[in-house]
């Protein structure tokens, strides 16, 4: 079950954040998935944006952590972040309908938005989405 968790994430997140690649200048970097005694515990999608100086880590950590999805905005420069979103393992739903909103108030609310295309950068003490 953990790693169908793990591979349904990897499968719908790439496709679905794949506006990161297409629209916002980023590159997916890294597919890295953790595993301990052969099991896979958790997946981060690394996408960075050298022009603006920008790395986001989409994160799926339902195992031994329980962080559940994480979006995570890193400025390179400055080395600060932002966790923009925040879904705790026991609040996921099986069909994974959370990553849909999840993409939603990203994409529509104009301070993730403009964090995310590098229009501004400000670190926010908070998390906007959890």
């Amino acid at each position: 079950m953990r790693g169908n968790k793990i591979d349904n994430f990897n499968d719908r997140a790439k496709d679905l954040f794949k506006i990161l690649v297409d629209n916002y200048g980023y590159v997916l970097d890294e597919v890295k998935i953790n595993e301990l005694n052969g099991m896979k515990w958790s997946i981060h999608l690394v996408y960075t944006n050298r022009k603006s100086n920008l790395k986001i880590v989409i994160k799926q950590e339902p195992c031994y952590t329980d962080y559940g999805f994480s979006f995570f905005i890193h400025n390179m420069e400055t080395k600060e972040y932002n966790i923009l979103y925040n879904v705790p393992h026991e609040e996921q739903d099986e069909e994974d309908s959370f990553l849909l909103k999840a993409y939603d108030d990203l994409f529509s609310t104009e301070e993730t938005f403009d964090l995310i295309t590098g229009k501004i950068w400000k670190k926010l003490n908070r998390i906007p989405f959890k």
